[in-house]
């Protein structure tokens, strides 16, 4: 089964000590090019693998025992599958005979993710009934339906667990005698897939068509400064501006003219209609910004992207193309320059002008209007100027990456970004950077709320051996909820919604051996990223601050800010 997995480029498997699941973990350490990453919870040893898949396109395998072990590993698989990231989970499971016995520790492990996997197999205990071609043509199709997902291998085994060594036995089999003799998979597939010329000449047309132009990029997955490169190409010979999410990974050091950092702000309160495009090509799933997407609402929609799932929360979609969207970005950058935009005279005459301005004083903005004092946002902006292209960065949901997206500055490093938008929990933020620094082969940052991080504190025990730097934003509760109308219910809504903890986290890190600084000003803030940064050293850094504050003195202000920089801009 390994020496398949290994075949078929799996090389990389996430663990928790268990005992049925023996002989699945000691024959993955034995496989010569194999890494195995043991840790004690099960739960963050899956979002490591999701972070993994991540950043490679790749699956990692995921090992567990059996029982409850399973269920810890579910809402890892939903955003895998949500995501369409490449997964394989192995799990270790009772022999037939004692299910529905009352057996220890045996639960129904078939099916148990549902609809969240492309695949599910219940492999037999080991046999020597059980030929050898039927194990290595299952794990050949594993690897090539873990493309588009998440794939479940269910392993039983029967007692002993430990190895016994045991010569091979040759049953005569030609093919099977080949593969032996070879290092090359058993069956071997094609991905076949591609984008047609037909679509990127469609595409062409509705760009050629459009008077006021945009590009959407929403989550991708890729090399930065590819997607950025490739956005802006597409975008010059039409007159095209483009917005990028902060989970496009071209938004950090994004430093374009036509490229638009702070759209959630500057669509706030009612922008001017000569800002509103009547194209809006997306690339990727949907962005954090709710107000980028109502702008796409209200235009000519069209969405590119390889999930085999619906792309469409404000039912305004004109058109979709289910493609990969870094390839088709390419091709469409490609055709663009070489057909030179034959049509860019349609466009608006202002339309770039006005846009370039917007841009610029949204920078202005983000250095003058959100101030000096350390908050939520002014974190986040802090941070992402410190970034540098050795790291990558996650950012948990809720807050930290609305901030994020808001907030962060456009001239700083093109750094790669992770961040769990298929389903958007906060558990498992820490293992899924850890994960993603793993499939990166860098030092992971992480950007993350106090509730997410109670959530995941298991997972500080990764962090020393990746010399993790994690800043935490310790609002004393649930911040998001401040946001909503639920928050005028006064008593009750703290009680509920807002449920205060009480909480710092110096301790939780003196616990698993991390350094811990706790922050009150934004150049202390500075200081010790760039000291983490510049050292070797895992820490926290922790940034209290208040909840109503944040909400009225903060985000509301800087949003009026912002709508009162593009008014006067626009006041002839």
């Amino acid at each position: 089964m390994f020496e398949e997995l290994v075949r078929n480029g799996v090389t990389t498997f996430y663990a928790a000590p268990g005992s049925r699941s023996t002989p699945l973990v000691m024959a993955a350490a034995s496989h010569a090019l194999t890494t195995v990453h043991m840790h004690f919870d099960e739960r963050g040893t899956a979002f490591q693998a999701l972070g993994y898949g991540k950043a490679t396109g790749h699956a990692a395998a995921w090992i567990t025992t059996s029982g409850t072990a399973l269920a810890n590993g579910f809402p890892a698989v939903i955003e895998a599958s949500m995501e369409e990231v490449p997964m394989i989970l192995l799990t270790a499971d009772r022999p037939p005979e004692l299910r529905d016995t009352d057996a220890n520790q045996t639960i129904g492990q078939q099916g148990i993710f549902g609809d969240y996997v492309e695949w599910f197999v219940d492999l037999a205990p080991p046999s020597g009934d059980i030929p050898a071609e039927y194990v290595l043509t299952t794990i050949d199709e594993a690897v090539a339906r873990s493309r588009r997902g998440v794939v479940h291998l269910n392993c039983m085994f029967r007692e002993p667990l430990a190895p016994t060594p045991k010569a091979y036995e040759d049953n005569g089999s030609a093919r099977l005698h080949e593969w032996d003799e070879s290092d090359a998979p058993f069956t071997t597939h094609e991905h076949a897939e591609s984008v047609s010329q037909e679509s990127i000449t469609r595409l062409l047309d509705e760009l050629a068509g459009a008077k006021r132009p945009m590009i959407l990029l929403g989550r991708l997955r890729g090399d930065p400064l590819a997607i950025r490169e490739a956005v802006i190409r597409c975008c010059r010979p039409f007159g095209a501006v483009f917005i990028a999410d902060i989970s496009s990974q071209a938004r950090l050091g994004l430093d374009s003219e036509i490229g638009i950092a702070h759209a959630e702000a500057v669509f706030y309160g009612n922008p001017p209609q000569l800002l509103s495009p009547d194209l809006v090509i997306q690339f990727g799933a949907s962005p954090v910004s709710k107000r980028t997407l109502a702008l796409a609402a209200q235009s000519r929609h069209i969405v590119v992207d390889l999930r085999r799932r619906r792309i469409d929360p404000s039912h305004s979609l004109g058109h979709r193309i289910e493609a990969d969207p870094l390839e088709t970005l390419l091709m469409l950058a490609e055709r663009a320059e070489s057909e030179n935009g034959a049509s860019r005279e349609k466009i608006d005459s202002d339309w770039l002008t006005n846009w370039k301005g917007v841009i610029s004083t949204s920078e202005e903005w983000l250095q003058q209007d959100l101030g000096r004092k350390l908050t939520e946002q002014t974190t986040a902006r802090t941070l992402s100027e410190c970034l540098n292209s050795d790291v990558v960065l996650a950012v948990a949901s809720s807050n930290p990456i609305r901030h994020m997206d808001l907030c962060s500055s456009a001239n700083g490093a093109s750094t790669s970004l992770v961040a769990n938008r298929g389903a958007s929990g906060i558990d498992g933020t820490i293992a899924t950077a850890m994960g993603f620094g793993d499939g990166h082969r860098k030092r992971p940052v992480v950007l993350i709320g106090d509730l997410a991080l109670l959530h995941d504190m298991n997972s500080l025990a990764l962090c020393t051996s990746r010399n993790a730097i994690v800043v935490v934003i310790n609002n004393d509760g649930g911040g998001i909820f401040s946001y909503l109308p639920v928050h005028d219910q006064g008593a009750e809504f703290e009680t509920l919604f807002g449920t205060p903890h009480g909480l710092g986290f110096e301790s939780a890190a003196a616990q698993f051996g991390l350094a811990h600084s706790l922050v009150s000003t934004i150049d202390d803030l500075r200081a010790e990223i760039t000291s983490a940064l510049d050292s070797e050293d895992s820490v926290v850094i922790e940034v209290r601050t208040q909840r109503d504050a944040n909400l009225e003195e903060q985000q509301r202000r800087i949003l009026v800010a912002m709508a009162a920089r593009i008014e006067r801009l626009f006041d002839n």
